[in-house]
């Protein structure tokens, strides 16, 4: 989508980003390496679903304790596998600008269609050193720019002037927003524009999201009930008035199995239970996430095995574990 003298994305370029989006796992081995041959299963799993694209490398990626030429080679292993047949958005986040160029530059060489940053933190910087981060990155590659807040993540809470002189910048069309603050997602609606993407990034109010302005999501627990989240997004998009009982109904079931998840840890588990789906061969984190003991995987696996939502993303996958 992209060219080598790009300075703008247009209106259609836009649509082309309303969707489902998974933040995509990182299967590991045992060891802790990576295992190449699960993510290959993953991807054709959710591609199998009816996602969209994925978002490769952020947090739920264990991006920020991946190295640099890890999070490079999976970016390359996904492209790979995708074969152009969904979107993808390579997050090239880190705390430094120039680390996160150099990611950039190799998002632009495996040809993603864009990029996508979580804000600086760690330190305390301002709104104009945010910015010119964000500014720096954009100058380096002609990739479409989605900016990623999650304040509860970064500590970082972006103002409304920001989004507004961001949203203006002719590369960056867009949030990942990462916040139960609807009433914030839908000012950013309001003062940036219909152009102006906005990304649903909490699974759990993602049809709330939807009616505060969203124009699709980008989420973890797609990973493990891709199927559930690609229908509720049909039904908002196919119908000027989605029928409500239905629509709260499926994120009702997403919420049951996100109820369970955050009694644990939400990576440790939603690798737990694709394992259990036969799409992974391990559950393996990196440290310092946590480990499960037998106790809490026995628990988990109880919760699996009585959920007909999760059951149901094995059909034809695997027959679990």
């Amino acid at each position: 989508m992209t060219t080598n003298n790009k300075t703008t994305v247009n209106k259609e370029e836009r649509t082309s980003f309303h969707g489902i989006f998974t933040a995509l796992l990182t299967p590991m081995h045992k060891d802790g390496s990576i295992d190449f041959d699960s993510l290959a299963n993953l991807v054709e799993h959710q591609i199998s679903q009816g996602i969209h694209g994925f978002y490769v490398g952020g947090s739920t990626g264990e991006g920020f304790i991946l190295t640099t030429d890890e999070r490079e080679q999976i970016l390359e292993a996904v492209v790979r596998t995708a074969a152009e047949r969904v979107t993808i958005i390579a997050h090239v986040g880190c705390i430094s600008t120039l680390e996160s160029i150099r990611l950039a530059k190799h998002a632009e060489k495996q040809g993603v269609d864009a990029i996508s940053a979580v804000v600086p933190f760690y330190y305390k910087v301002t709104m104009k050193e945010i910015r010119e981060h964000y500014e720096a990155i954009m100058a380096a590659v002609p990739l479409p720019m989605i900016i990623y807040h999650f304040p509860g993540a970064t500590g970082v809470s972006l103002s409304m002037d920001f989004y507004e002189q961001m949203s203006r910048h002719p590369l960056c069309i867009g949030v990942k927003f990462t916040s139960l603050n609807l009433f914030e997602m839908q000012q950013i609606r309001a003062r940036c524009g219909r152009e102006f993407l906005i990304f649903n990034g909490h699974d759990e109010i993602y049809s709330g999201g939807a009616f505060a302005g969203a124009d699709g999501a980008i989420g973890s627990t797609f990973n493990m009930m891709p199927g559930l989240f690609t229908q509720m997004y049909k039904l908002i998009a196919a119908e000027e008035r989605p029928h409500m009982p239905t629509l709260q109904a499926l994120q009702s079931e997403a919420n049951e199995v996100i109820a369970h998840m955050i009694q644990f840890d939400v990576i440790p588990y939603e690798k737990y239970m694709l394992y259990l789906q036969g799409v992974i061969s391990s559950w393996t984190v990196r440290q310092p996430l946590k480990q499960f003991t037998e106790k809490e995987r026995e628990q988990i696996k109880a919760f699996y095995e009585g959920s007909d939502v999760l059951c149901r993303h094995r059909n034809g996958i695997g027959t679990g574990h």
